[in-house]
Formats: C-alpha cells, structure tokens, sequence
C-alpha cells in the first residue's frame, strides 16, 4: 500500500492522517493501527466515487479547482491541511448547513420578476374610437376583436343599448350619471330596476296622469 501511494505515505509523514512519523517504531504502529487503515480506506471510497466525474467534466482548469478546493472552502472561510481533511469537511453537517444558507441568501437577493407594463391614459384613450378594442356605452376594453364581438352579442351591451335608447325616448335623468344604476322617469321623480318595470311604469296610469298634468 505505501509503495502503491508514495505520494501519500512515506517514511517520515502519512498525508492521508496529516501524521509526521519521527522513528520506524512510530511509522511501524502508525500504518498497522485501525485508525490509518478507517482513513485511509475512506480515502480510497471517495477518490473512487470522483474519479469519473471528474473524468467525464475535466476542464483544462479543473486541476487548478480542484486543488483549491482541497486546500479552501470559500463557504465556510476554512483552509485544509491535505485532501482527506478538505473531503471530511465537505462531507460534514457544517458544510451543508452554511452551503444551503448561502444558498436560501442568494435567492432572497434575486430581483423580483419584472411586473407587466400597465396601459397608460394616452394608449387607452387611442383605442377609444376602435369599436374592436373599446365600447364607449359600457366603457369596456378588449384585447382582439373576437372578445368584442361576443361582448356587442351579449346581454350587459344589449342592456345598456335598450337603457340608452329609453332615455333617448323619455328624456335624460337630472341625476348625475356617476350615481344611475337603474331606469329612472324624471316626469314621476322615481327610479326603476329593469327594462320591463320602466316599460311597465310608463305605460301605467299613474305615469300617463302625471304626463296629463304637465301637458295641460
């Protein structure tokens, strides 16, 4: 094993446990204790687990990376004395929790999604006179001329075309049109809720004898 990884073991210092080996006896207790041979098979698993990633995305900058890393962890602000305590490290609870800090930071800080651009006064008043893209009688606005045209065919448009030729036909409210919600008769000073009561109420006595008065 120590003739295999000469760049790791030597007689004088053993990388993989940062151990500096003073006399044989040391060295000869070092390299047979549990404790080197745990490391150093840990060492082996994940020089293993890497080897191909690292294989398949090498870079012509990949070893100055991976020799940073080794010697630095830029999340945690912590320097390494070999590759195996770097590895530890990055294999740690500590690790993980700053990195998904970091991480749950980062995406905090991103710019909101731009929000979509609200039609000025200027765009809406030009659309206006396009019957296509505006009614002026139930101040509606639409995107194609498709949704106009099931908006013309449709029960509020012809509600207000009826309310509009009545008050054609009988005279305009005194009220102001802001605060008109039904059918008012300004002969009789009342209001009504629909098209079929005002039709109803005009032709009624109370309103003919009302018209009778005001005509004599």
């Amino acid at each position: 094993m120590i003739k295999e990884h000469g760049d790791l073991f030597s007689d004088s210092q053993c990388k993989v446990c940062s151990a500096v080996l003073i006399s044989e006896s040391q060295k000869l207790t070092h390299y047979q204790s549990k404790k080197h041979a745990n490391k150093v098979r840990r060492y082996l698993c994940i020089q293993n687990d890497m080897e191909p990633t690292f294989k398949k995305f090498k870079s012509p900058s990949s070893d100055t990376v991976n020799t940073d890393r080794s010697k630095v962890c830029h999340v945690c602000n912590m320097t390494f004395s070999s590759a195996v305590v770097a590895e530890s490290h990055y294999q740690g609870k500590v690790h993980a929790k700053n990195l998904r800090l970091k991480t749950i930071a980062s995406q905090t800080a991103a710019p909101p999604p731009a929000q979509p651009k609200k039609k000025t006064v200027d765009e809406t008043s030009g659309n206006s006179d396009n019957p296509d893209r505006f009614c002026s009688i139930c101040q509606a606005s639409f995107n194609n001329p498709l949704m106009a045209q099931q908006h013309y065919v449709g029960k509020k448009h012809k509600k207000q075309m009826t309310k509009l030729k009545l008050m054609e036909t009988y005279g305009p409210s005194t009220t102001p049109a802001s605060t008109v919600k039904g059918y008012p008769c300004t002969l009789c000073n009342i209001e009504l809720n629909s098209v079929e009561q005002y039709q109803a109420h005009i032709s009624g006595a109370k309103h003919k004898n009302q018209y009778d008065l005001l005509n004599r």
